[in-house]
Protein backbone atom coordinates (compact mmCIF):
# COMPACT_ATOMS: atom_id res chain seq x y z
CA UNK A 1 0.00 0.00 0.00
CA UNK A 2 1.11 3.64 -0.87
CA UNK A 3 2.17 5.76 2.18
CA UNK A 4 -0.63 8.74 2.23
CA UNK A 5 0.33 11.72 0.09
CA UNK A 6 -1.47 14.83 -0.08
CA UNK A 7 0.54 17.17 -2.00
CA UNK A 8 -0.97 20.67 -3.02
CA UNK A 9 -0.83 21.18 -6.57
CA UNK A 10 -0.79 24.21 -7.89
CA UNK A 11 -3.00 25.14 -10.97
CA UNK A 12 -1.35 26.18 -13.64
CA UNK A 13 -3.75 27.76 -15.90
CA UNK A 14 -6.91 29.61 -14.39
CA UNK A 15 -9.92 31.51 -14.90
CA UNK A 16 -10.17 34.09 -12.54
CA UNK A 17 -13.75 35.46 -11.69
CA UNK A 18 -14.41 38.61 -10.50
CA UNK A 19 -18.10 38.83 -8.72
CA UNK A 20 -17.44 42.27 -7.98
CA UNK A 21 -16.98 43.38 -11.42
CA UNK A 22 -20.22 40.90 -12.65
CA UNK A 23 -22.04 42.68 -9.28
CA UNK A 24 -21.07 45.97 -11.20
CA UNK A 25 -22.23 45.06 -14.23
CA UNK A 26 -26.31 43.64 -12.57
CA UNK A 27 -26.26 47.14 -11.20
CA UNK A 28 -25.38 49.25 -14.06
CA UNK A 29 -28.09 47.17 -16.66
CA UNK A 30 -30.46 47.56 -13.77
CA UNK A 31 -30.25 51.20 -14.21
CA UNK A 32 -30.84 51.00 -17.67
CA UNK A 33 -34.44 48.32 -16.74
CA UNK A 34 -36.26 50.18 -14.39
CA UNK A 35 -39.53 49.10 -15.05
CA UNK A 36 -39.18 45.68 -15.63
CA UNK A 37 -38.22 42.63 -14.21
CA UNK A 38 -34.33 41.57 -14.49
CA UNK A 39 -33.98 37.73 -16.05
CA UNK A 40 -30.06 37.16 -15.80
CA UNK A 41 -29.34 35.04 -18.77
CA UNK A 42 -26.42 32.57 -17.37
CA UNK A 43 -26.61 29.95 -19.92
CA UNK A 44 -24.04 27.92 -21.04
CA UNK A 45 -22.22 27.61 -17.51
CA UNK A 46 -22.70 31.33 -17.58
CA UNK A 47 -20.53 32.21 -20.33
CA UNK A 48 -18.18 30.15 -19.42
CA UNK A 49 -17.56 31.50 -16.11
CA UNK A 50 -19.71 29.23 -13.65
CA UNK A 51 -22.88 28.66 -13.39
CA UNK A 52 -23.67 28.44 -9.67
CA UNK A 53 -21.55 31.15 -8.00
CA UNK A 54 -22.66 33.36 -10.60
CA UNK A 55 -26.37 32.36 -10.11
CA UNK A 56 -25.93 33.47 -6.65
CA UNK A 57 -24.73 36.71 -7.06
CA UNK A 58 -26.76 37.70 -9.62
CA UNK A 59 -29.45 37.08 -6.94
CA UNK A 60 -27.52 38.97 -4.55
CA UNK A 61 -27.47 41.89 -6.90
CA UNK A 62 -30.82 42.10 -7.31
CA UNK A 63 -31.74 40.05 -10.55
CA UNK A 64 -35.49 38.98 -10.09
CA UNK A 65 -35.39 35.33 -12.02
CA UNK A 66 -32.85 33.27 -14.53
CA UNK A 67 -32.84 32.10 -17.52
CA UNK A 68 -30.89 28.90 -18.85
CA UNK A 69 -31.14 27.09 -22.11
CA UNK A 70 -30.24 23.47 -20.29
CA UNK A 71 -32.77 21.45 -18.26
CA UNK A 72 -29.13 20.28 -16.80
CA UNK A 73 -28.37 23.23 -15.61
CA UNK A 74 -31.34 24.54 -13.90
CA UNK A 75 -31.92 21.32 -12.15
CA UNK A 76 -27.86 21.74 -10.91
CA UNK A 77 -28.64 25.13 -9.76
CA UNK A 78 -31.47 23.39 -7.67
CA UNK A 79 -29.40 21.15 -6.22
CA UNK A 80 -27.32 24.37 -5.36
CA UNK A 81 -29.76 25.60 -3.61
CA UNK A 82 -30.68 28.55 -6.04
CA UNK A 83 -34.13 28.58 -5.31
CA UNK A 84 -35.11 31.31 -7.19
CA UNK A 85 -37.32 31.42 -10.51
CA UNK A 86 -35.10 29.80 -13.27
CA UNK A 87 -36.51 29.77 -16.93
CA UNK A 88 -35.25 27.29 -19.43
CA UNK A 89 -34.84 29.70 -22.40
CA UNK A 90 -35.25 27.10 -25.34
CA UNK A 91 -37.08 24.23 -26.50
CA UNK A 92 -37.95 21.12 -24.65
CA UNK A 93 -38.21 17.63 -24.84
CA UNK A 94 -40.99 15.50 -23.78
CA UNK A 95 -38.53 13.63 -21.33
CA UNK A 96 -37.74 16.75 -19.45
CA UNK A 97 -40.92 17.88 -18.46
CA UNK A 98 -40.89 15.32 -15.40
CA UNK A 99 -37.66 17.54 -13.94
CA UNK A 100 -38.98 20.65 -14.97
CA UNK A 101 -42.20 20.11 -13.06
CA UNK A 102 -40.54 18.20 -9.97
CA UNK A 103 -37.90 21.13 -9.51
CA UNK A 104 -40.50 23.98 -10.30
CA UNK A 105 -38.93 25.46 -13.73
CA UNK A 106 -40.64 27.86 -15.87
CA UNK A 107 -40.83 25.93 -19.10
CA UNK A 108 -41.03 27.54 -22.77
CA UNK A 109 -44.01 25.68 -24.95
CA UNK A 110 -43.03 25.79 -29.22
CA UNK A 111 -45.03 23.08 -29.64
CA UNK A 112 -48.76 21.48 -28.85
CA UNK A 113 -47.31 17.99 -27.88
CA UNK A 114 -44.71 19.63 -24.97
CA UNK A 115 -47.96 21.76 -24.08
CA UNK A 116 -49.86 18.72 -23.29
CA UNK A 117 -47.46 16.75 -21.96
CA UNK A 118 -46.36 19.43 -19.52
CA UNK A 119 -50.00 19.26 -18.53
CA UNK A 120 -49.80 15.51 -18.13
CA UNK A 121 -46.83 15.44 -15.92
CA UNK A 122 -48.16 18.82 -13.84
CA UNK A 123 -51.64 16.74 -13.01
CA UNK A 124 -48.95 13.44 -12.45
CA UNK A 125 -47.11 15.09 -9.95
CA UNK A 126 -50.39 17.51 -8.89
CA UNK A 127 -48.16 20.68 -9.09
CA UNK A 128 -49.48 23.70 -11.82
CA UNK A 129 -46.07 24.38 -14.20
CA UNK A 130 -45.90 28.14 -15.27
CA UNK A 131 -45.02 28.51 -18.98
CA UNK A 132 -44.02 30.86 -21.58
CA UNK A 133 -45.20 30.43 -25.57
CA UNK A 134 -42.30 31.33 -27.44
CA UNK A 135 -43.22 33.23 -30.82
CA UNK A 136 -40.66 33.36 -33.74
CA UNK A 137 -41.13 36.40 -35.40
CA UNK A 138 -37.48 36.01 -37.67
CA UNK A 139 -35.11 34.05 -35.95
CA UNK A 140 -36.44 30.94 -36.94
CA UNK A 141 -34.46 29.22 -34.47
CA UNK A 142 -37.20 27.59 -32.02
CA UNK A 143 -40.56 28.79 -31.49
CA UNK A 144 -44.14 28.73 -33.49
CA UNK A 145 -45.01 31.18 -36.33
CA UNK A 146 -47.75 33.38 -35.84
CA UNK A 147 -50.08 31.25 -38.04
CA UNK A 148 -49.95 28.55 -36.07
CA UNK A 149 -50.10 29.97 -32.95
CA UNK A 150 -53.39 30.74 -32.24
CA UNK A 151 -54.42 27.48 -33.03
CA UNK A 152 -52.01 26.17 -30.23
CA UNK A 153 -53.85 28.55 -27.74
CA UNK A 154 -57.69 27.23 -29.00
CA UNK A 155 -56.33 23.55 -28.28
CA UNK A 156 -53.76 23.75 -25.13
CA UNK A 157 -54.65 27.37 -23.29
CA UNK A 158 -57.04 25.77 -21.24
CA UNK A 159 -55.14 23.34 -20.32
CA UNK A 160 -55.20 22.12 -16.69
CA UNK A 161 -52.03 22.38 -14.37
CA UNK A 162 -50.71 25.05 -16.97
CA UNK A 163 -50.02 28.67 -16.04
CA UNK A 164 -49.71 30.77 -19.23
CA UNK A 165 -47.53 33.67 -17.73
CA UNK A 166 -45.97 34.81 -20.34
CA UNK A 167 -45.40 35.08 -24.07
CA UNK A 168 -42.21 36.38 -25.78
CA UNK A 169 -40.14 36.19 -29.15
CA UNK A 170 -36.17 36.78 -29.80
CA UNK A 171 -34.84 39.02 -32.63
CA UNK A 172 -32.26 38.05 -35.18
CA UNK A 173 -30.59 41.07 -35.92
CA UNK A 174 -30.63 43.54 -32.98
CA UNK A 175 -26.78 43.12 -31.88
CA UNK A 176 -25.68 44.00 -35.28
CA UNK A 177 -28.27 47.26 -34.75
CA UNK A 178 -30.38 46.94 -38.02
CA UNK A 179 -33.42 48.13 -36.75
CA UNK A 180 -35.43 48.37 -39.63
CA UNK A 181 -35.99 44.47 -38.92
CA UNK A 182 -35.61 44.19 -35.24
CA UNK A 183 -38.56 46.56 -35.43
CA UNK A 184 -40.69 44.86 -38.04
CA UNK A 185 -40.21 41.26 -35.92
CA UNK A 186 -41.35 43.67 -32.64
CA UNK A 187 -44.48 44.50 -34.70
CA UNK A 188 -44.94 41.63 -35.46
CA UNK A 189 -44.91 40.31 -32.32
CA UNK A 190 -46.91 42.92 -30.97
CA UNK A 191 -49.52 42.27 -33.19
CA UNK A 192 -49.89 38.37 -32.18
CA UNK A 193 -50.22 39.33 -28.58
CA UNK A 194 -52.95 41.76 -29.73
CA UNK A 195 -55.01 39.50 -31.90
CA UNK A 196 -54.59 36.81 -28.99
CA UNK A 197 -55.94 38.73 -26.40
CA UNK A 198 -58.72 39.96 -28.53
CA UNK A 199 -59.55 36.21 -28.87
CA UNK A 200 -59.22 35.59 -25.09
CA UNK A 201 -55.55 34.05 -24.68
CA UNK A 202 -53.62 36.33 -22.38
CA UNK A 203 -50.01 36.06 -21.05
CA UNK A 204 -48.62 38.79 -18.34
CA UNK A 205 -45.33 38.62 -19.17
CA UNK A 206 -44.31 40.11 -22.44
CA UNK A 207 -40.51 40.08 -23.30
CA UNK A 208 -38.60 40.45 -26.60
CA UNK A 209 -35.16 41.99 -25.45
CA UNK A 210 -31.56 40.78 -24.77
CA UNK A 211 -28.60 43.03 -24.28
CA UNK A 212 -28.67 44.99 -27.03
CA UNK A 213 -32.20 46.16 -26.07
CA UNK A 214 -31.68 46.43 -22.33
CA UNK A 215 -28.89 48.74 -23.56
CA UNK A 216 -30.44 50.91 -26.31
CA UNK A 217 -33.92 50.27 -26.75
CA UNK A 218 -36.23 51.07 -23.60
CA UNK A 219 -39.46 51.18 -25.66
CA UNK A 220 -38.93 47.71 -26.15
CA UNK A 221 -38.42 46.48 -22.72
CA UNK A 222 -42.05 45.53 -22.29
CA UNK A 223 -42.43 43.51 -18.70
CA UNK A 224 -39.46 41.64 -18.83
CA UNK A 225 -35.66 42.03 -20.06
CA UNK A 226 -33.42 39.37 -20.30
CA UNK A 227 -29.47 40.42 -20.84
CA UNK A 228 -26.76 37.79 -21.24
CA UNK A 229 -23.45 38.58 -22.23
CA UNK A 230 -22.98 42.01 -20.89
CA UNK A 231 -24.01 40.77 -17.29
CA UNK A 232 -19.87 39.50 -18.11
CA UNK A 233 -18.15 42.75 -19.41
CA UNK A 234 -19.46 42.99 -23.15
CA UNK A 235 -20.73 45.24 -24.81
CA UNK A 236 -22.77 43.38 -27.81
CA UNK A 237 -21.35 45.72 -30.17
CA UNK A 238 -18.56 47.98 -29.94
CA UNK A 239 -20.98 50.72 -30.89
CA UNK A 240 -22.40 50.90 -27.04
CA UNK A 241 -19.48 51.14 -24.77
CA UNK A 242 -20.34 54.67 -24.86
CA UNK A 243 -24.02 54.32 -23.87
CA UNK A 244 -22.97 51.84 -20.65
CA UNK A 245 -20.01 51.16 -18.33
CA UNK A 246 -19.64 47.23 -18.03
CA UNK A 247 -15.87 45.42 -16.03
CA UNK A 248 -14.97 41.89 -17.93
CA UNK A 249 -15.54 39.37 -15.07
CA UNK A 250 -13.08 37.03 -16.37
CA UNK A 251 -9.47 37.08 -16.50
CA UNK A 252 -8.03 34.20 -17.83
CA UNK A 253 -4.14 33.51 -17.41
CA UNK A 254 -0.91 30.68 -17.00
CA UNK A 255 2.59 30.48 -17.11
CA UNK A 256 5.40 29.77 -18.71
CA UNK A 257 6.70 26.16 -18.33
CA UNK A 258 9.45 25.86 -20.88
CA UNK A 259 11.69 28.23 -22.61
CA UNK A 260 13.49 26.88 -26.10
CA UNK A 261 16.31 29.71 -27.61
CA UNK A 262 16.18 28.34 -30.95
CA UNK A 263 18.25 29.48 -34.17
CA UNK A 264 17.01 31.08 -37.23
CA UNK A 265 14.73 28.59 -39.57
CA UNK A 266 13.66 26.67 -36.97
CA UNK A 267 9.91 24.85 -38.14
CA UNK A 268 8.13 24.65 -34.92
CA UNK A 269 4.87 22.83 -33.87
CA UNK A 270 2.78 20.29 -35.74
CA UNK A 271 3.17 20.76 -39.28
CA UNK A 272 6.06 23.32 -39.31
CA UNK A 273 3.64 26.34 -39.70
CA UNK A 274 6.10 28.60 -38.02
CA UNK A 275 9.43 29.19 -38.92
CA UNK A 276 12.15 31.23 -37.16
CA UNK A 277 13.24 34.44 -38.71
CA UNK A 278 16.10 34.76 -36.54
CA UNK A 279 17.89 33.66 -33.33
CA UNK A 280 14.24 34.00 -31.32
CA UNK A 281 13.53 32.88 -27.48
CA UNK A 282 10.07 30.56 -28.06
CA UNK A 283 8.71 29.66 -24.55
CA UNK A 284 5.53 26.87 -24.00
CA UNK A 285 2.60 27.62 -22.10
CA UNK A 286 0.15 24.84 -20.73
CA UNK A 287 -2.85 25.56 -22.79
CA UNK A 288 -4.58 24.56 -25.88
CA UNK A 289 -6.95 24.17 -27.67
CA UNK A 290 -8.81 21.06 -25.47
CA UNK A 291 -8.93 23.70 -22.77
CA UNK A 292 -11.33 26.17 -25.38
CA UNK A 293 -7.92 28.45 -26.58
CA UNK A 294 -8.93 28.13 -30.06
CA UNK A 295 -6.62 26.56 -32.60
CA UNK A 296 -7.74 29.84 -34.86
CA UNK A 297 -5.42 31.67 -32.63
CA UNK A 298 -1.82 29.77 -34.53
CA UNK A 299 0.23 32.39 -35.74
CA UNK A 300 -2.65 35.09 -34.97
CA UNK A 301 -3.08 35.57 -31.23
CA UNK A 302 -1.27 37.48 -28.57
CA UNK A 303 -0.72 37.53 -25.28
CA UNK A 304 0.61 39.37 -22.20
CA UNK A 305 4.05 38.59 -20.75
CA UNK A 306 5.53 41.12 -18.25
CA UNK A 307 3.57 43.63 -19.21
CA UNK A 308 3.91 43.36 -22.69
CA UNK A 309 2.92 41.60 -26.32
CA UNK A 310 3.63 38.05 -27.30
CA UNK A 311 2.25 36.33 -30.51
CA UNK A 312 0.90 32.89 -30.35
CA UNK A 313 3.46 31.06 -32.93
CA UNK A 314 3.03 27.58 -34.52
CA UNK A 315 0.15 25.79 -34.68
CA UNK A 316 -1.65 25.38 -31.13
CA UNK A 317 -1.53 21.74 -29.95
CA UNK A 318 -4.86 20.23 -27.69
CA UNK A 319 -2.22 21.03 -24.23
CA UNK A 320 -0.18 23.64 -25.36
CA UNK A 321 0.66 26.93 -26.96
CA UNK A 322 3.60 28.44 -28.40
CA UNK A 323 4.64 32.18 -27.86
CA UNK A 324 7.38 34.54 -29.13
CA UNK A 325 8.94 35.99 -26.41
CA UNK A 326 12.12 37.29 -27.99
CA UNK A 327 11.79 40.57 -27.58
CA UNK A 328 10.76 40.54 -24.08
CA UNK A 329 13.97 41.47 -21.36
CA UNK A 330 14.25 38.51 -18.44
CA UNK A 331 11.52 36.22 -19.49
CA UNK A 332 11.97 33.52 -17.03
CA UNK A 333 10.24 30.07 -16.90
CA UNK A 334 7.46 30.76 -13.96
CA UNK A 335 6.10 33.63 -15.23
CA UNK A 336 2.73 35.00 -15.12
CA UNK A 337 1.05 35.13 -18.95
CA UNK A 338 -2.48 36.69 -19.36
CA UNK A 339 -4.66 35.22 -22.28
CA UNK A 340 -7.39 37.78 -21.12
CA UNK A 341 -6.93 40.53 -18.46
CA UNK A 342 -4.66 43.13 -18.11
CA UNK A 343 -0.90 42.98 -17.15
CA UNK A 344 0.71 46.52 -16.40
CA UNK A 345 -0.46 49.22 -19.16
CA UNK A 346 -2.14 46.59 -21.48
CA UNK A 347 -5.16 44.58 -21.60
CA UNK A 348 -6.67 41.51 -24.37
CA UNK A 349 -9.94 41.58 -24.13
CA UNK A 350 -12.30 38.84 -25.28
CA UNK A 351 -13.73 40.65 -28.12
CA UNK A 352 -9.57 41.21 -29.36
CA UNK A 353 -9.58 37.37 -29.31
CA UNK A 354 -12.39 37.27 -31.04
CA UNK A 355 -11.34 39.81 -33.58
CA UNK A 356 -8.68 38.06 -34.24
CA UNK A 357 -10.23 34.47 -35.44
CA UNK A 358 -13.18 36.37 -36.68
CA UNK A 359 -15.53 34.97 -33.77
CA UNK A 360 -17.50 36.76 -31.42
CA UNK A 361 -17.20 37.26 -27.60
CA UNK A 362 -19.87 34.61 -26.94
CA UNK A 363 -17.83 31.94 -28.34
CA UNK A 364 -14.40 32.66 -26.95
CA UNK A 365 -15.59 32.99 -23.09
CA UNK A 366 -17.95 30.16 -23.29
CA UNK A 367 -15.86 27.51 -24.87
CA UNK A 368 -13.58 28.22 -21.72
CA UNK A 369 -13.59 24.45 -20.29
CA UNK A 370 -14.33 23.29 -17.52
CA UNK A 371 -11.12 21.67 -16.65
CA UNK A 372 -9.49 25.01 -16.23
CA UNK A 373 -10.41 25.92 -12.51
CA UNK A 374 -12.19 28.88 -11.49
CA UNK A 375 -10.57 30.79 -8.83
CA UNK A 376 -13.34 33.46 -7.51
CA UNK A 377 -13.08 36.67 -6.21
CA UNK A 378 -13.96 40.27 -5.23
CA UNK A 379 -11.54 42.65 -6.49
CA UNK A 380 -13.49 45.68 -5.02
CA UNK A 381 -16.61 46.71 -3.13
CA UNK A 382 -19.07 48.07 -5.45
CA UNK A 383 -19.16 52.17 -4.60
Amino acid sequence: MLPHFNPQIEDVTVAEIDLAAFHFNVKQLKKKIVKSLFLAVIKTNAYGHGIVPIAKEAIKAGADRLGVTSVNEAVTLRKNGVNHPIQILSAILPSHVKAIVHYRLISSISSEHIAKALSQEGAKQNKTVKVHLKLDTGLHRFGMVPDYIMKLCENCYSLPFLNWEGIYTHFSCADEGDWVTTEKQYRLFLDTVNKLKQNGYFFPLQHVGASTVAIERSDMHKNMVRPGIALFGYQPDERQKKLIDLKPVMTLKTKIVQLHQLPASTKIGYGGTYETKQDEKIAIIPIGHGDGYKRGLSNKGYVLVRGKYAKVVGTISLDQTFINVTNIPNVQEGDEVILIGTQGDNTISARDIAKWIQSNVDEILASIMQRINRIYIYREKEK
